[in-house]
């Protein structure tokens, strides 16, 4: 019984650790994967510019629906 209390302890203790290290090392995509072929960027820059603020646009009436 104190085998399986050790080992149940030990593993805990190594998915903490293993976490702790993982989550100081990793890094945004953004920064990861800026290449000079590849489009992403600061995301304040990216694709909608900073000023956008996800709220929709007035619905265009005119247009027929499909």
């Amino acid at each position: 019984m104190g085998m399986i209390l050790t080992g149940v302890v030990i593993a805990i203790a190594i998915a903490i650790g293993t976490g702790y290290y993982l989550q100081a090392e990793q890094q945004p995509a953004w920064m990861v994967n800026s290449t000079s072929s590849t489009r992403v960027g600061d995301p304040g820059q990216n694709l909608v510019g900073p000023a956008w603020t996800g709220e929709p646009g007035p619905i265009n009436t005119d247009s027929p629906q499909s």
